[in-house]
């Protein structure tokens, strides 16, 4: 992971004095946390809450990592902490009675994102030049424009835009907004902002500066037209930066400091010339032999198996129709599953289903805000959706169907299964903690996971279906569940790409571990597939890599219409197993990389 970052806080140009506060530190080598805190109260005590809150969050949230607490549990639990300790130094001073701070905490870890947040400071992701707001402004005028009774454009000028329903330490417990498993791509830029940013500069302003500069000037640049445009709030920024030496032919240059510039500008030259010798090698010099282009597949075919050098098959890739996909504006983000050649789409809360087979699309729903899709072999849209209730509660849903299908609640003790007055089954799951995501449905098997477990319910339409943990495995950021259809049968794969760690199952009524493999450390994996008996198949961005039990075989890179292909996401159908691969230009490709 290449991460660059820098931050900016300035008074304004109205406020005596700065009750901003932001935080950046790197927990460990591969784990960046980020802070944007925005206090309130008389007396300066808006200053003591946004440092207050941010320091305690951060030394709470970092112990809590040592002990090997993973990241969305430690958020939540640090973000807690943190609105304890400021509620009570509070109730402590009269001066500093009803001091509280708005208050959003990044997390990123690999390339994945976690937040906790509270209030309306704010969190931007920009993504080939579309920006979207990842967190909620906990505030009435928000509440108004949900309700549809304002515009947005509305809002920003609303005389109660800054009055929030909810802030860290103004009540003694609150319920924070959690957001995990946001997945990274290079090139991608995050920014946080207080509310002294945001309510001076439109969206587009802001991603245009973002993606326009370095870090660094883009802070500046942002801070700079807050204040032009009347910096009426104190104003603070942090700009967030991915990507590789790579990404220097597609964005801005990014950099940590100003000494670093002419070093990056020196290798990006020499990249430049690499590149212009190898496409001379390509096109400029025969094939020994005297072979012309339509005895070469790699210069005539318009789907290219070119093998390698060494003489290794390359995976055979074909392009789909991408333009009525790239028409709609849609991105690798957006795209959540396959199956039956069903892709499933989600973008800004709504869940579109497209036949590849078939017309553009065969389905389009708005998605409620606490709704997740849930991965489903077969026909059917299943939601899983959360209950307003203190303990964990959540309900799964059949589009179109009349009323609920089960619903599943926290228990203390032990996993049970009862029949609720309405006719729903109700699993009672010990231990539950956090939020729960679906990770695969079909009829006969539901499996999903909270903060630290994955969990199975067999037979869940049955009388006789119990919930049970899935033994040996633990949600931990580098780990990764996916569900297989192998040679007709289905076939459950958990990869921890920390430990190398490896485990199949066959999910015939009943989980039956078939497989288990130690490998090596590798390039980040984009999926890993099993392929029978002691064979496993890797996908990275660049090739895919075949090994024979914990030994490494061959690798194949990705090769179409005369480019190596660079893919950011693989899916792969529930239903038979074939794959879908999305390149960094957010093309569709189907791919072959069976051996």
């Amino acid at each position: 992971m290449n991460i660059h970052f820098f931050a900016k806080s300035d008074t304004g140009k109205v406020r005596a004095a700065n009750e901003d506060y932001f935080l950046n530190e790197k927990i460990s080598e591969n784990e960046y946390l980020f802070i944007v805190a925005d206090g309130m109260g008389g007396h300066q005590a808006g200053d003591v809450a946004s440092k207050l809150a941010s320091e305690t969050f951060f030394e709470s949230y970092r112990a809590l990592r040592k002990k090997g607490i993973p990241i969305h549990a430690a958020m939540e639990q640090a973000v807690r902490k943190a609105n304890s300790v400021v509620f009570r130094k509070a109730a402590a001073d009269i001066e500093k009675r009803g001091m509280g701070t708005t208050f959003s905490a990044l997390v990123i870890a690999g390339m994945k994102a976690a937040i906790a947040h509270v209030g309306d400071s704010r969190i931007y992701l920009m993504r080939k030049h579309r920006v979207k707001r990842l967190t909620t402004d906990h505030s009435f005028v928000e509440k108004l424009v949900e309700e549809g009774r304002i515009s947005a454009d509305e809002a920003r000028d609303h005389p109660q835009k800054n009055v929030l329903y909810m802030s860290l330490g103004a009540r003694e417990s609150f319920t924070p907004e959690m957001l995990t498993d946001i997945f990274l791509e290079d090139g991608d830029a995050l920014v946080m902002c207080s509310d002294g940013l945001s309510n001076m500069v439109d969206d587009e302003s802001l991603m245009n500066l973002t993606l326009g500069d370095y870090p660094e000037e883009s802070a500046e640049a942002l801070v700079r037209l807050a204040n032009d445009h009347g910096g009426a709030d104190n104003i603070t920024v942090q700009v967030i930066r991915l990507g590789s030496l790579e990404m220097l032919e597609k964005t801005k240059p990014i950099r940590l400091s100003r000494p670093r510039r002419k070093l990056a500008k020196g290798i990006a030259a020499l990249v430049l010339l690499l590149l212009l010798a190898v496409l001379a090698y390509l096109f400029f010099i025969p094939a020994r032999g005297g072979a012309d282009a339509k005895d070469n597949p790699v210069r005539a075919g318009k789907s290219v198996p070119a093998p390698e050098k060494t003489g290794m098959r390359a995976p055979r890739i074909n392009e789909i129709d991408s333009p009525r996909f790239n028409g709609a504006g849609l991105t690798a983000a957006d795209c959540r599953f396959l199956s039956g050649r069903k892709l499933h789409v989600v973008r800004d809360r709504r869940l579109t289903v497209f036949d590849l087979n078939g017309p553009p699309h065969m389905l389009s729903i708005e998605l409620g805000k606490d709704e997740q899709i849930v991965p489903c072999r077969g026909d059917g849209i299943f939601l899983l959706r959360r209950e307003p209730t203190r303990d964990p509660g959540y309900l799964l849903l059949r589009q179109g169907a009349p009323k609920a299908l089960l619903r599943i609640r926290y228990d203390g003790q032990v996993n049970s299964r009862e029949e609720s007055n309405g006719g729903i089954s109700q699993y009672r799951i010990a231990g539950l903690q956090g939020a729960v995501t679906p990770d695969y449905i079909d009829g006969s098997y539901f499996i999903f996971h909270d903060q630290r477990h994955y969990y199975g319910i067999r037979n869940w339409r049955e009388p006789e279906g119990m919930p049970a943990a899935i033994d040996g495995l633990a949600v931990t950021p580098g780990a990764r569940l996916c569900v297989q259809n192998i040679g007709g049968r289905r076939t459950v794969l958990h990869h921890d790409a920390d430990s190398g760690h490896v485990i199949v199952w066959r999910l015939d009524g009943s989980l039956e571990k078939i497989g288990e493999f130690s490998l090596p450390p590798l390039p980040p994996l984009l999926w890993l597939e099993y392929a029978g008996g002691r064979a496993l198949i890797g996908y990275t961005p660049d090739q895919c890599l075949e090994w024979d039990g914990d030994r490494r075989g061959e690798s194949h890179r990705y090769a179409a219409n005369n480019f190596h292909l660079r893919i950011v996401k693989v899916l792969v159908d529930l239903a038979d197993n074939s794959k879908l691969v999305i390149d960094d230009g957010n093309r569709l490709f189907d791919l072959d990389c069976s051996p």
